[in-house]
């Protein structure tokens, strides 16, 4: 009778173990329906920030006369625009590169070295946009060759991609709770949420024409002022975000 008992209680645990086994599997492959949904956002702002290159060459079949002249050049430059940051314009030294490379003359196989070119280039970034004429002006006038590159930014603290990001995720859960509401369904909390949110690039392409445009006519009325108008800012961010149905 003992031996009998001791099988029938073996049998109830196994049951018991198998049941909890099957329950555990059903809820881990339990699955749950969802519904995406996805919205992009775009602000143009005014550009509040200003990025410009400038860039001064010396040649000479010396490269210690080169690279003299190309410096007294560049102190010049230097001089122009603590002058202006003396003034009250925000300047800001960026980076400066330096580099100096041989030219040759090539005839039956024969090279021949004719000078050296010594170019050096300097980053200035500024906050005053208005000024920004005024600046490329003083460089120029200094001794700069060329503009070598001219960018615009918005600096916001990321308050225009927080913007857009909570209205494209607002509208998110809105198109979502349509679409539940049509299947005869009801959101029943968040699956997933991806965000993104970038400047655009502004096109300086036109601006560096203009601005050299500008800069020569400069060169025969000193009252002319090199004018630039930048281009919008644009923010543009998207949301992917996943909502569970029931």
């Amino acid at each position: 009778m003992r031996k009998k008992s001791l099988i029938l209680i073996g049998i109830i645990l196994f049951l018991s173990q198998n049941s909890a086994n099957t329950a555990i599997n059903e809820k881990i492959t339990e699955t749950r329906g969802y519904i995406s949904a996805s919205v992009e956002k775009t602000k143009e702002v005014s550009p509040n920030v200003a990025t410009v290159t400038f860039t001064k060459e010396n040649s000479s079949k010396i490269l210690e006369t080169a690279s003299k002249d190309n410096k007294t050049a560049l102190a010049k430059m230097n001089a122009e625009f603590e002058k202006l940051k003396q003034s009250g314009i925000k300047l800001e030294f960026i980076k400066g590169s330096y580099n100096v490379h041989p030219n040759y003359s090539y005839k039956s196989d024969k090279r021949t070295l004719i000078d050296y070119t010594v170019s050096n280039s300097i980053t200035v970034k500024t906050t005053d946009i208005d000024y920004l004429g005024k600046i490329i002006d003083c460089a120029l006038s200094a001794g700069a060759d060329r503009v070598n590159s001219l960018t615009f930014s918005h600096e916001s603290n990321g308050n225009n991609c927080n913007e857009l990001i909570w209205q494209a995720a607002h509208e998110t859960r809105e198109m979502a709770k349509v679409a539940a509401n049509a299947a005869g369904q009801e959101l029943k909390g968040v699956k997933a949420i991806h965000t993104s949110c970038y400047q655009g690039v502004n096109n300086t392409a036109g601006l560096m024409r203009n601005s050299v445009k500008s800069a020569k006519a400069a060169d025969y009325a000193d009252d002319i002022e090199t004018s630039i108008t930048p281009q919008k800012i644009k923010f543009r961010a998207s949301v992917n975000a996943e909502y569970y149905v029931k």
